[in-house]
C-alpha cells in the first residue's frame, strides 16, 4: 500500500485498491491512485461519497463508516514505517491545501471526474495497516476513536482528521471483513476463511471473489511468485475453495433437514 504504482511487483498493494473500489464505487466517486499535484505522489484510494447512498455504504460494515465523508485510504499489509506514516500525511495535508486553493478560486478549471469543493469539504485520511509497533504509537499518543470498533485510532482528532485502523486489533466479525481483506498481510488466510464462510448471496462476495480469483490467477501465471505469493495461491486453492463449498454443502442439509 502507501502510494506504489500500479505493478505485479506489489501485487497485495491492488488488491487492497480493486476491492476499495469495487466496493465504494456504488457510494460515490472513487479514484485509485489519485495523483496529488504538488509532489506528484498517488493516494492509495480518494473516495467522495454520494450523500444519498447511504444505504450502499451500510452493506460494507466499516469500510462503508470510513467512506462517510471525503477521504483518502492508504493501506498497507505490513507493520507501519515512520517513512510511510510521514509520505501518507504529507499527501493527506497536500490534498487538503490543494482543495482549499481550490475552493477559494472556483472558476478555475478542473480535470474531469474530479469531486467539484463547492464550499470546502475537509478530507479525511484513513490509514489502514496490518500493525503499528507500540513505540509509534506511544509517540503519537494514538486515542481509541469513540464509537468505532476496537483498533480504530484517532490522530490529533479534528487537527489533522486522521484515522488510523489497527487490523491485528479489529473485531474478527463481519462488519471488519473487507477492511481485514484489503490489508492482506498476516491474516489474510483468516480473513478468506470469514469470507468464504459466509452465505453465497452475501454482498461481501459480490466485491471480493472476482478480485481475488484474478490475483490467484495473476499470480498463477508468475514464473517465481514470492512465497508471500504462493501462500496465497495455497489458501485460495485450500481453504477458499474448500469452506464455501463446506458453507454451502451445510446449507443444503439444514434446508433438507427443514423440509
Amino acid at each position: 500500500g502507501g502510494g506504489t504504482p500500479p505493478s505485479m511487483h506489489n501485487p497485495f498493494d491492488q488488491l487492497a485498491k480493486q476491492i476499495g473500489k469495487e466496493a465504494l464505487d456504488a457510494s460515490g466517486l472513487t479514484i485509485v491512485q489519485r495523483e496529488i499535484s504538488r509532489d506528484a505522489q498517488h493516494a492509495d484510494i480518494l473516495h467522495d461519497p454520494d450523500p444519498t447512498r447511504g444505504a450502499e455504504r451500510a452493506r460494507l460494515g466499516l469500510l462503508g463508516r470510513m467512506a462517510e465523508v471525503l477521504c483518502l485510504l492508504e493501506i498497507f499489509g505490513h507493520t507501519l514505517a515512520g517513512a510511510e506514516l510521514r509520505a501518507c500525511l504529507g499527501k493527506h495535508f497536500a490534498y487538503w491545501e490543494e482543495r482549499t486553493r481550490k475552493a477559494r478560486a472556483p472558476s478555475r478549471r478542473r480535470k474531469m471526474n474530479e469531486p467539484r469543493p463547492g464550499s470546502l469539504i475537509e478530507p479525511f485520511l484513513w490509514i489502514v495497516a496490518a500493525d503499528v509497533s507500540m513505540s509509534m504509537r506511544r509517540t503519537l499518543d494514538l486515542k481509541p476513536a469513540p464509537g468505532w470498533p476496537l483498533g480504530t485510532y484517532s490522530l490529533a482528532g479534528d487537527l489533522f482528521r486522521v484515522g488510523i485502523v489497527v487490523v491485528s486489533e479489529l473485531p474478527r466479525d463481519r462488519s471488519t471483513l473487507l477492511v481485514r481483506i484489503m490489508a492482506a498481510g498476516p491474516r489474510l488466510g483468516q480473513a478468506l476463511e470469514d469470507l468464504a464462510a459466509l452465505p453465497k448471496s452475501a454482498h461481501e462476495h459480490a466485491v471480493a471473489d472476482q478480485v481475488l480469483l484474478n490475483l490467484n490467477h495473476a499470480l498463477g501465471s508468475k514464473p517465481s511468485p514470492t512465497t508471500e505469493e504462493q501462500e496465497f495461491i495455497m489458501i485460495i486453492h485450500t481453504t477458499f475453495a474448500e469452506a464455501k463449498e463446506i458453507a454451502w454443502n451445510a446449507g443444503r442439509v439444514q434446508e433438507a433437514a427443514r423440509a
